[in-house]
């Protein structure tokens, strides 16, 4: 292959990758670490526990923030920064001293409006009414954590329905156009304001009520992403099973909503010790995490093809403390595992490959003869490549030219899609090109399973 080509497929295979299987299925498979991080030994206060993770990578380190607990009830915040997360433990702590009273469960992100970094967090003060709320801090030298501006209250008024309503967990995402505040209060209920990007961190309107359930099922923690390369958005809520925390997911094409569910039982979870593997157990609750974002600004774009999600965690005789302040939290990372089609088809290298102006059918057609018989990479298993195409009138007339050698079947698919303008999404049994301007399709192989006698 020329250098040029090489480099060429290098690129589609980057920013034409393909949409990911759990975006229809909703199903996940994570693969865990062990804790990389947990409270620290301190004679005169020890630590209880780390928790509430929420970071960037910036200027080549990882800027990691972080709930404090300690023995004494005092509730506060971290900051660490380190270059690779195999060296967290290592880091040095700094408290945020910003307030002598509880504050905790932060969110950092770059507000490019205002060329800042935001730190979004609750803050108790019993000098005020209401108490506690969401507070915010700014600093322009991320690295420097005694450069953040005092707490100021983004919300002056208690929370809709008075001082019996909790709120909890303040979660900030941007459009092009507002500025979205989402939060849950401990009672079954999710929540959402807005104000202009003029306006922020003011200017909040009433809260919407978007989801409601019970409180097991809808508990704490709800975090919202936008999805990178698309019109979509993810939201992960914490729920509570006997015993342990998870977590659940719903998509949006819009902040606004609806929240369509898309992995919200305790059966088919986001993230629960039944979807994660551990290598040496450590933990029976996938709790309080965040997903690592592909940028740091304030749209919080995460790479739908790439999630890694660092919680915290806890085994099953450290989650039956007796009150939730004493539950010694530590942190680890899940990393979501590829499906056997994908497995398959990054397995499956064409030596040769010599496509000449057919349309999309052929293309599909010509890919699955000449895998027939090709030999995979060490370890992986061959279970056919099923693959459907769904083209419109305009998408049926597209040729496509493919002359390359030492190339994937997935980079073969998502050239192919890319020249057709076509979307390729993986599901668990096959892959489906589908024309750009409809909605991601539905698994037809699941169709097939729901159907069948």
């Amino acid at each position: 292959m020329k250098p040029h080509t090489l480099l060429a497929l290098c690129f589609i295979s980057t920013l034409h990758a393909a949409d990911p299987a759990w975006l229809s299925t909703g199903e996940f498979q994570w693969q865990s670490s062990p804790p990389l991080i947990g409270p620290a030994a301190d004679a005169a206060d020890p630590d209880v526990a780390l928790k509430d993770p929420s970071m960037v990578f910036h200027e080549g380190k990882w800027h990691l923030f972080a709930t404090h607990r300690r023995a004494s009830g005092k509730v506060d915040m971290q900051y660490l920064s380190f270059a690779d997360w195999k060296d967290v433990g290592k880091a040095t702590r700094h408290t945020l001293d910003f307030h002598d009273q509880y504050h905790c469960a932060p969110q950092v992100f770059f507000f490019t409006p205002h060329q800042k970094w935001y730190l979004i967090y609750q803050l108790v003060d019993e000098r005020r009414a209401p108490k506690m709320g969401p507070y915010f801090s700014t600093t322009s030298t991320l690295a420097d954590p005694k450069s953040w501006t005092k707490p100021q209250p983004m919300l002056e008024a208690l929370p809709e329905g008075g001082d019996k309503i909790k709120w909890i967990d303040f979660w900030v995402i941007c459009d092009t156009a507002k500025a979205h505040l989402f939060y849950t209060s401990d009672d079954g209920h999710f929540w959402r304001r807005e104000t202009a990007l003029s306006n922020f961190p003011l200017g909040w309107s009433k809260p919407e009520l978007l989801l409601q359930d019970t409180k097991d099922e809808l508990f704490e923690a709800s975090h919202t992403y936008k999805l990178k390369g698309r019109d979509q958005y993810l939201t992960l809520i914490e729920a509570m099973a006997p015993g342990q925390r998870y977590y659940k997911a719903w998509l949006a094409d819009k902040l606004e909503g609806p929240w369509k569910p898309l992995a919200t039982t305790c059966d088919h979870p986001f993230a629960s010790t039944a979807n994660v593997t551990q290598r040496e157990p450590w933990t029976t609750s996938i709790s309080h995490g965040e997903l690592i974002r592909s940028g740091n600004d304030e749209t919080l774009e995460i790479d739908p093809a790439n999630l890694r999600f660092v919680f915290q965690g806890v085994d099953a005789e450290g989650y039956k403390a007796k009150k939730y302040g004493s539950i010694p939290w530590r942190i680890g990372i899940l990393d979501l595992q590829m499906s056997h089609l994908e497995q398959t088809l990054n397995s499956i290298v064409f030596p040769k490959l010599d496509i000449q102006d057919v349309d999309v059918g052929e293309a599909a057609s010509y890919l699955h003869i000449k895998s027939r018989g090709m030999e995979l990479a060490l370890g992986a298993k061959l279970g056919g490549v099923n693959l459907v195409t769904q083209a419109n009138d305009k998408t049926s007339t597209a040729k496509i030219t493919l002359n390359a050698e030492n190339i994937s079947y997935r980079e073969a698919l998502e050239e192919i899609a890319l020249q057709s303008g076509m979307r390729l999404t993986l599901f668990q049994k096959g892959a489906v090109l589908s024309p750009k301007t409809e909605k991601i399709p539905v698994d037809p192989w699941q169709a097939q399973r729901n159907t069948a006698p």
